[in-house]
């Protein structure tokens, strides 16, 4: 099992950036909290601010890896005024983050363990 630590997400979340996006710094904003059916979310505000939200924990780092660029490419979409949704254009990522260990699903099954 693997707590989520701030100082990881953000230091995953910068790697993923610089090594993929290129995203303004304001769409890199971490908050963790206890989530329910959900491992986490990306959120675009109506005002305008972004952030991604991370449950307090995860079965592996390599899981919470995952999770954690995953919710990156929909803040990508966001950032590009794409749809943020599943599709083409989210799965054009999966082949380049493989390459770093990234898994890059639709889902992540979430039968998490309080």
């Amino acid at each position: 099992m693997y707590k989520t630590d701030w100082q990881d997400a953000k230091r995953e979340a910068n790697f993923i950036n610089r090594k993929f996006f290129r995203l303004p710094k304001h769409y890199l904003k971490i908050r963790i909290r206890k989530l329910g059916n959900v491992w986490a979310y990306a959120e675009e505000t109506d005002d305008g601010d972004h952030f991604t939200v991370m449950h307090t924990h995860y079965p592996s780092y390599g899981f919470f890896r995952n999770v954690l660029a995953h919710e990156l490419i929909h803040q990508w979409q966001y950032y590009h005024k794409l749809t943020g949704t599943h599709d083409k254009k989210f799965f054009t990522w999966r082949k380049p983050m493989l390459e770093y260990g990234y898994e890059i699903l639709k889902e992540y099954p979430c039968d998490k363990v309080d």
